[in-house]
């Protein structure tokens, strides 16, 4: 199988290509970390362990509103990404880090269903996202298209249709229970492979860029056993009426990732695109309608 460029081991972990087992574990480690933290806190002490001295000025910081900008800025350019790396530095505007004291709402980029996200499985509404990539079975170019559509059924239930098709693969549902098991039951479902793909790309992000919300212009170059990757916020873009940062990523010059971010909390990404070391795409997934009901 085809390894896409440039991938750390956190990236490797949040494998957009998951198994069924895969898409089981990071269920269940993703579900204790939101039930044993508000605002993700827990996850933004595991960035503080490569970021250290950035995470730890500014809870020492927070305050201070008058310094806390300008320490978090100087911290996070000489302490991101610690090791060989070579930080542009150009991606610390801590646009989502003043608001939280450096700890960003990372339970809105996994779709948590939080107040002001656009993404809510749990709650009526209706999701389409367009796919193309890399069939794993033959290697070839495929395409395909994910639906959700959820509907009040009352008494705090909804009932969720589920219409997933990528290639050869195929999976259909329909379920009627309390918002909150129906969610945590299409979170095992290999149909939801798409929405974790939009889901890693928001948290790498944030784990790469040092905690601060995208910014056209930010930018990050890391040196990492002979190989250059750069990851930079180009452009403002929307998706079926979700704006969004387009962020690329490149590894020595060659494509590697395209998403369109939203801030801390403004919900996961709208779309994502994955590309192997060959240059080929492994996956793309975008939001092609959208409805709030």
């Amino acid at each position: 199988m085809h390894e896409p460029r440039g991938r750390t081991g956190l990236d490797r972990l949040l494998n957009i290509r998951l198994t069924a087992h895969t898409l089981v574990v990071v269920a269940v480690v993703l579900s204790v970390a939101l039930a044993g933290c508000t605002g993700m806190g827990g996850l933004g002490d595991l960035g503080g362990e490569d970021d250290g001295v950035a995470e730890a000025d500014s809870a020492d910081d927070g305050e201070s509103d008058g310094n806390s900008g300008d320490d978090a800025a100087d911290d996070g350019a000489s302490s991101d990404g610690a090791g060989d790396s070579d930080d542009a530095g150009d991606g610390s505007s801590g646009a989502g880090a003043d608001d939280s004291d450096g700890d960003v709402g990372l339970d809105s980029m996994v779709g948590d269903g939080a107040d002001g996200e656009w993404f809510n499985l749990s709650a009526p509404g209706h999701y389409a996202f367009d796919l193309a990539g890399m069939d794993e079975e033959t290697g070839e170019q495929v395409t395909g298209r994910l639906v959700y559509d959820i509907e009040d059924a009352g008494n705090e239930e909804v009932t969720t249709s589920i219409d997933y098709e990528f290639g050869t693969e195929q999976y259909q549902s329909t379920t009627t229970g309390p918002a909150d098991e129906v969610m945590g039951q299409l979170f095992l479902t290999q149909a939801h492979a798409p929405v974790l793909a939009l889901q890693s790309a928001s948290l790498l992000y944030y784990f790469e860029m040092g905690f601060t919300d995208p910014s056209v212009g930010n930018r990050k170059q890391t040196t990492v056993d002979g190989q250059t990757q750069v990851t930079e916020v180009v452009e403002e873009r929307s998706y079926a009426g979700v704006d969004c940062y387009f962020v690329e990523t490149t590894v020595d010059g060659e494509l590697s990732q395209q998403s369109c971010l939203r801030g801390a909390d403004g919900g996961i990404a709208p779309y994502v695109a994955t590309y192997t070391e060959d240059g080929d795409l492994e996956l793309e997934v975008e939001l092609a309608n959208y409805e709030s009901r």
